[in-house]
């Protein structure tokens, strides 16, 4: 909640400030004061008249410049990226947290191959903190891109990355990722905050949802398909909203040895409730791993809504559960666009 929202204070010094003499053994103070009552702000207390660059170099190794955009609190955009992580579990592979990473691709850089193709190497460096700030998971690799047909279109509307992270623990985490363009050295960076359900309580839980959008019966549209995936979510008025999840733990019927579950979405945007759907039950089909039942819906988004951010929630109850067990919710944002 203490990362969720944060206030980017600017503050430019007298140039004789960062005296090259001097600089090094003035210590300039800096306070913050407060007209409202009740709110505390937490700030360094002053600094030295040197710039950080001449005391600590910029990173020039590859293994540097991505550790040090993971570990800023502030993103890199050397590369321009959209972040998209989701809790997943499966039976076989355990539990894991996916992500899908658009990335733009006039950031990277293709270079023309003897046989007519454009080649272009990124490095990712990938990490899940857990709620102490200590990293548990990691994952490094380097791939190469190979672009032949249709290399300007595929620059155009984005590239899109997807990689899995084991998570051995439930609990809160951060997953940060960084990605450096090998040939510039351009780096960037996302971050996004994942809760991981501890499913060997047996208790109702829900994965991530996964969220796309598309126009019915209209033709295929490369750059307005990229803006509606589940990577960068930047949907349309008139677009169809489809959401997928997965639903862990549902109790089942002594008799009928079936669940019964019910689920109800909602459309939030700056913090009211727009849309309020009704409570409907939820069919399993012939799916037979009840453990881990796949749900999913969909949702016209009308020109009625206006342009905005928006978040869709899910709300899935289990009505042979009891008390605070019978009801599980998740979420997802998204911008809505004329």
């Amino acid at each position: 909640d203490d990362q969720a929202g944060y206030y980017l204070i600017g503050y430019r010094p007298d140039e004789a400030t960062f005296n090259p003499i001097t600089g090094r053994r003035t210590f300039h103070k800096l306070a913050i004061k407060l007209k409202r009552p009740g709110l505390n702000a937490r700030t360094r207390k002053g600094f030295f008249g040197i710039s950080g660059e001449k005391i600590i170099p910029p990173p020039t190794t590859r293994a540097g410049q991505l550790n040090a955009a993971l570990t800023s609190p502030f993103g890199a955009n050397g590369v321009r990226v959209r972040l998209s992580s989701f809790f997943v579990n499966h039976e076989k592979t355990g539990s894991y947290i996916r992500s899908v990473l658009f990335i733009d691709g006039h950031d990277l850089t293709f270079a023309k191959q003897p046989d007519g193709s454009q080649k272009a190497v990124i490095d990712v460096l990938a990490y899940a903190f857990g709620d102490n700030g200590q990293p548990l998971e990691s994952d490094s690799r380097t791939y190469t891109l190979t672009l032949r047909n249709g290399a300007e279109e595929v620059i155009n509307n984005g590239i899109t990355y997807t990689i899995d992270v084991p998570v051995k623990k439930p609990g809160a985490y951060q997953f940060r990722i960084a990605l450096r363009d090998s040939a510039s050295e351009r780096v960037g960076s996302a971050s996004q905050f994942i809760e991981a359900p501890d499913l060997k309580k047996n208790r109702l839980a829900l994965s991530g949802i996964a969220a796309t959008a598309f126009l019915p019966n209209a033709p295929a549209n490369p750059a307005r398909d990229a803006e509606a995936s589940l990577a960068v979510r930047r949907f349309h008025t008139g677009m169809n909203l489809d959401y997928a999840h997965w639903i862990y733990n549902a109790k089942l019927d002594k008799t009928t040895n079936q669940p019964r579950l019910t689920a109800q979405i909602k459309l939030i945007s700056d913090g009211r409730e727009v849309f309020k759907g009704s409570v409907r039950p939820i069919s399993v089909g012939k799916q037979t791993d009840f453990k881990r039942l796949a749900h999913a819906g969909r949702i016209y988004l009308g020109n009625n809504l206006a342009p905005g951010e928006y978040i869709l929630q899910v709300i899935v109850t289990d009505e042979l559960a009891k008390g605070s067990q019978r009801a599980a919710t998740q979420w997802i944002d998204f911008e809505l666009v004329k």
